[in-house]
């Protein structure tokens, strides 16, 4: 069977890397697709990945995103009459969605984001299937028109999918080395559709930490080139801004602690035993609430109650204790990648 894979964010690309490899063990033929989008490009480098670059992403403005959708939706429509695939499978790209349903193909969604309301409105109802963590109730998706009876689960998290596949990280890079001992601090996806004003800043906090840990590394990694620009105004000899891509397990797995304001981050390092804090400003995601509840992450209001965390955290050592916790975690959960390419195996034979 030919397989339509688009990919459109690095987590999409990390994850569906994983999935096609099962896919192409089992026989299909994998066409990965993907977008310009800020360090897409070096994912796909980075895991030597077969994946073709249509259309871009549209940055921030509604308009601007609309626009490059439908131009991207043009594009990804001769590609799919030179490829001719039975089926496709994305994260809920909606260019994929809506040119397969044109083009009479089966459409299959993975998503763990029930909060990005009108990426859901615009895929859910066009897909098949939808793969998606089990901490997720079916309701939560019920309500942008697919049937429960079309709702698979799997008892993971979706970083389960590369972080039980160790052999397939690629070698880490002199730069993810160098976070032995630090506090990472991820901005925020401030280019996201869900997300309002930011209250937080990663300068305030940064600078809070450079003063209270001198000894301490911290590393700033911001999303955007604004962002980037930002932080440029810190003036410490313990922080460093990243300026280059990376493979976030490789940097996380050696860190004390991560402060972040996004959600795969956060779960990476969760499953990995890093200590967790969130500034996450976004809407209240399912798997944000279980990270805390289990222990993992911890949610804090404003930035003098980060740094308070952050000092608790480091100086008990939690990392020692989170780890084993985590081994456990992530053994316990199925593996999504498998999940997926045999539900969809008995799909299509169906």
């Amino acid at each position: 069977m030919k397989i339509w894979i688009d990919a459109l964010t690095p987590k999409q690309l990390i994850f569906f890397h994983f999935v096609s490899h099962i896919f192409t063990k089992r026989g299909h033929v994998v066409y990965i697709t993907t977008r310009d989008y800020h360090d897409s490009n070096y994912v796909v480098n980075r895991l030597k990945m077969n994946a073709q670059v249509i259309g871009k992403h549209g940055g921030k403005k509604p308009e601007d995103k609309l626009i490059a959708s439908l131009q991207r939706s043009l594009e990804l429509v001769s590609f799919v009459k030179d490829v001719g695939p039975s089926l496709a499978i994305s994260f809920s790209s909606p260019e994929a969605a809506r040119v397969s349903t044109g083009m009479g193909l089966v459409h299959v969604s993975v998503n763990d984001s029930p909060h990005s309301i009108w990426v859901a409105k615009l895929t859910i109802p066009l897909s098949s299937l939808l793969f998606s963590p089990w901490v997720i109730p079916n309701r939560a998706w019920k309500q942008f028109g697919i049937d429960s009876k079309k709702i698979i689960n799997y008892r993971a998290l979706d970083p389960a999918a590369w972080l039980k596949r160790r052999e397939l990280w690629p070698a880490p890079t002199d730069f993810e080395r160098s976070s032995a001992g630090a506090v990472i601090i991820r901005a925020a996806e401030t280019h996201a559709s869900y997300m309002g004003r930011q209250k937080f800043s990663v300068v305030n906090i940064a600078t809070l930490l450079a003063e209270r840990f001198r000894d301490r590394k911290l590393i700033l990694l911001p999303r955007y080139k604004e962002q980037e620009e930002e932080l440029q105004s810190l003036d410490a000899p313990n922080v460093m801004i990243c300026k280059e891509p990376f493979f976030g397990p490789n940097l996380l797995q050696s860190a004390s602690l991560l402060i972040g304001g996004g959600g795969t981050m956060n779960a990476e390092a969760s499953l990995l035993g890093i200590p967790v804090i969130s500034f996450y400003e976004g809407p209240t995601t399912y798997v944000e609430n279980y990270l805390v509840k289990s222990g993992f992450v911890r949610k804090v209001r404003n930035e003098r109650e980060c740094i308070r965390e952050a000092s608790d955290l480091l100086e008990k050592s939690t990392k020692e204790r989170l780890v084993k916790r985590a081994e456990i975690e992530l053994s316990s959960m199925e593996d999504p990648a498998e999940v997926i390419a045999s539900k969809i195996d008995k799909f299509q034979t169906g």
